[in-house]
């Protein structure tokens, strides 16, 4: 590839990473602070019709002129403080804004290499960078903005770097280029996809914002009202003087109306995220490549990735989708960033995904295994039991009769449970380990056992008396869960499964 790139020369980014390190500061600023501005900006905004606004105070343009200076002399300080370049089989950052840091990433440790164009990038023709490495929580290099060119440039260089220091690794001297003509297309999500996903996402968040919205309002009533008395109820005074009468009915109808609105949101959400979704198997592993302002791009190397988990819901249950997660190797555990999820995955694309990460699985058969039922009596325990105690014994009125409906928490709990219980299965086999779970959809997770790093079996008080346990296999992106097991068969699967790690002879990543 022909550039004029001279990589091994300390190189700043696109001017307008200043704008984007700007944007960034101020949104660190208000997500940290913002309990402190609120204190400080409430007290002067009086919505009273009756009083006049303190708004114009100058204390608080003073420090909103404070913080967006402070904002944009560090956005500039820090752009001309920030060099890349490769040396020596490595690729090196130098920034800081009043200490200088230096990371070097050498290249054997550089695991994905991924684009990211939010609309200032779109607009400008540039690429935020980012390199994730093995054994990092979070992206150990990060370029704001770099011209798409360069960065292709430098993805390819690296990668055929690689290939001469790793000659075995699957990856092509030709870098992502050749990868990109390689690729095959498992998903393009559609727009009735889009629907799908939308649908059938979880709504308590849209709702939980809505109904704080409106709880917001009605805490903020007499701020509203000139006319409401002290200590009169705000929808008393809405009954009678606006004649507003909030029957079960009307009730009802703003609540559908409220979950309504709740999955407007959630579609938004998901064409803004997910918009144009392509879901490519490459040489390598696969890539995701999604949304609308901001596109983004991620890859998962498959010698990477340590274990996948996929599962449905009642409603992606109905449309035949699952939600597909492939985690990586990190050094966290389970860390988010490391993981590429993927929506609105049909079962064929699920088989292609389990055949390539585990060719093998085919070959040898399951055994399948359950899990304790004293697992019941535990979930109920803590579930029901304790939290229907400690709210009668806080809220209890002896004239209402309205809290023996907290009494149906109980059998509710118990039902659950049971499908828990019945639902939680344990699939062995000679190279792996499949676990299924859930109450009203599933959940799956795939793990070869050479991907395990330790095992681990842990015990209560009252496992140990039942001749349960817990079973953890830990990897390098997280671990798997086994809720009381038998203890035996734990001790046998904990043995057998050091025994086939000591043995093989394959690269966990």
């Amino acid at each position: 590839m022909a550039n004029n790139l001279k990589i091994d020369i300390p190189t700043r980014q696109s001017p307008i990473a200043i704008f984007l390190i700007l944007w960034k500061v101020i949104r660190q600023i208000l997500r940290q602070a913002w309990p402190f501005l609120l204190v400080i900006v409430l007290p002067y905004f009086n919505f009273s019709p009756s009083s006049s606004s303190r708004a114009e105070d100058p204390y608080i343009t003073n420090i909103i002129i404070a913080l967006t200076a402070f904002s944009t002399i560090s956005s500039i300080i820090a752009y001309f403080k920030f060099y890349y370049y490769i040396k020596d089989d490595e690729f090196i950052i130098e920034k800081g804004l009043f200490q200088k840091v230096k990371i070097n990433l050498p290249f054997d440790r550089i695991q994905t290499i991924n684009f990211e164009q939010g609309p200032i990038h779109q607009l400008f023709n540039v690429v935020r960078l980012e390199v994730d490495s093995a054994g990092s929580v979070q992206n150990e290099i990060a370029i704001q903005a770099i011209s798409r060119a360069d960065a292709e440039y430098i993805r390819s260089y690296i990668l055929a770097e690689k290939a001469k220091l790793a000659p075995t690794e699957t990856i092509d001297e030709q870098g992502a280029a050749l990868e990109e003509e390689a690729h095959q297309v498992l998903m393009h999500h559609q727009p009735l996809d889009l629907l799908k996903i939308g649908v059938s996402q979880n709504h308590l968040r849209g709702l939980g914002i809505i109904f704080g919205f409106f709880f917001w309002v009605f805490q903020s009533l007499e701020e509203f009202l000139p006319d409401l008395k002290q200590g009169e109820n705000p929808m008393d005074y809405l009954r009678e003087n606006l004649g507003l009468n909030f029957e079960a009915s009307i009730w009802m109808s703003l609540f559908f109306i409220l979950f309504l609105i709740s999955i407007g949101i959630s579609l938004f959400s998901t064409v803004f995220r997910y918009f144009d979704l392509r879901f490519l198997k490459t040489a390598k592993g696969f890539k995701v490549v999604s949304g609308l302002m901001t596109k983004r791009e991620r890859s998962a190397n498959l010698n990477k990735i340590q274990l996948i988990r996929w599962g449905d819901s009642l409603l992606k249950k109905m449309f035949g989708i699952f939600r597909l997660h492939l985690f990586q190797a990190s050094s966290a555990s389970l860390n988010s960033n490391k993981a590429i999820s993927v929506p609105g995955c049909y079962q064929s694309q699920i088989d292609t995904v389990r055949q390539t990460y585990f060719p093998d699985e085919q070959k040898y058969p399951y055994e399948t295994h359950g899990i304790s039922s004293l697992i019941i009596g535990r979930r109920v325990l803590y579930i029901g039991i304790l939290p229907l105690v400690l709210l009668l014994s806080t809220f209890y009125q002896p004239d209402s009769y309205r809290y023996l409906l907290l009494l149906l928490w109980l059998p509710l709990v118990y039902f659950t449970s049971v499908r828990f219980h019945k639902n939680w299965k344990v699939r062995v086999n000679a190279e792996g380990i499949q676990t299924e779970s859930g109450i009203i959809g599933r959940n799956y997770t795939l793990l070869q056992w050479y991907k395990v790093q330790s095992v681990n079996i842990r015990q209560s008080l009252y496992q140990q008396r039942r001749s349960v346990a817990d079973v953890y296999f830990f990897t390098a992106a997280g671990s798997v869960r086994i809720p009381y097991f038998p203890l035996d068969k734990a001790i046998a699967i904990k043995n057998y499964v050091l025994y086939k790690v000591e043995i093989d002879e394959r690269d966990w990543m």
